[in-house]
């Protein structure tokens, strides 16, 4: 049987958590009723494991995370939405600053948020806030986007019990939607870029979670007889993109794909980068255009990939 993109990505996520050790993971319907809408689902507990099911109060939740981190523990936060983490917005810019800014007691130990981004359109208050961008900009914190099996396993296992803070996130969005699992071909050392596929006509970069476009485009510019480079990025302070920077500059042609939605995106901080690199880079952007509008339809980020493509190579 197939498994969905949520069913997938829910077993490469408890895989890794189930090894971890003095641990305490905990969420709101961590282990009974609707398991945090599936994302929590077979988790166990162990010598040094605590599962806990808590109320709901996520100023708190957040606090015991960092406090755990800071004593040298781990701690595993489940969160049925990205929604409910605005409540903890002050511990993720002032708690974890003047932990960073301090150096504080070392080892430390991790804190990892484990979340879903509501990104299919207005569901109503506290279930459509797609801005983890915002979240990490202000914050300083690394958010790591699970696009399909691949790539899931590799950040799950490198990020989930590494000394520090960070987000893991699904798309809502792709929920039921049957999961992939493409060949990852090298990845940044502090994963915020992972490349999938090498080329030498253009440079195809996916941020969101837009990797599905970016392999439809690489596809159909291979059937055109060309070959096109695709990276995803993960949002990550001071994200080592050397790489995919030098690749934009060699093949010339770059191609940004971006279903992020508010007025600022990691795109554009990466697009500068390149042109302060390479000015001759000629770039085509796609992006959600209709960046603040609110719609109680299902959001489909869609684009005509032929018109795409004949810019690119226009």
């Amino acid at each position: 049987m197939t498994l969905s993109y949520l069913q997938s990505l829910n077993k490469v996520i408890s895989d890794q958590v189930n090894q971890m050790e003095n641990t305490l993971v905990y969420g709101e319907n961590l282990d009974r009723g609707s398991f945090i809408s599936g994302l929590s689902k077979n988790l166990i507990a162990g010598p040094t494991r605590l599962l806990k099911n808590i109320g709901n109060c996520e100023y708190t939740h957040c606090g015991v995370g960092f406090g755990l981190m800071m004593s040298g523990h781990n701690a595993v936060l489940f969160v049925k939405q990205l929604d409910f983490m605005m409540l903890g917005i002050d511990h993720f810019v002032s708690t974890y600053g003047q932990i960073c800014a301090t150096n504080y007691q070392k080892p430390l130990g991790s804190f990892t948020i484990v979340t879903a981004v509501y990104d299919q359109g207005f569901q109503g208050p506290q279930s459509s806030f797609r801005g983890l961008n915002e979240i990490c900009s202000m914050s300083g914190a690394s958010g790591f986007l699970l696009q399909e099996n691949a790539d899931a396993k590799k950040l799950v296992e490198a990020e989930m019990s590494k000394p520090g803070f960070r987000f893991i996130a699904l798309s809502q969005r792709m929920a039921n939607d049957e999961v992939s699992e493409t060949e990852i071909i090298s990845a940044s050392p502090d994963n915020s870029v992972i490349q999938f596929a090498q080329g030498n006509d253009a440079t195809i970069v996916c941020f969101g979670y837009t990797l599905v476009h970016g392999k439809s485009l690489v596809s159909e510019i291979r059937d055109l007889g060309r070959t096109a480079s695709l990276f995803t990025v993960n949002y990550v302070r001071d994200a080592n993109w050397s790489g995919t920077i030098l690749e934009a500059s060699r093949n010339k042609r770059l191609l940004i794909i971006d279903d992020t939605r508010g007025l600022t995106s990691l795109a554009f901080r990466f697009l500068a980068d390149v042109l302060e690199f390479d000015k001759n880079v000629i770039f085509t952007i796609v992006r959600n255009r209709d960046a603040l509008s609110t719609t109680v339809s299902d959001e489909k980020f869609e684009f005509k990939r032929e018109t795409v493509i004949a810019q690119v190579f226009g």
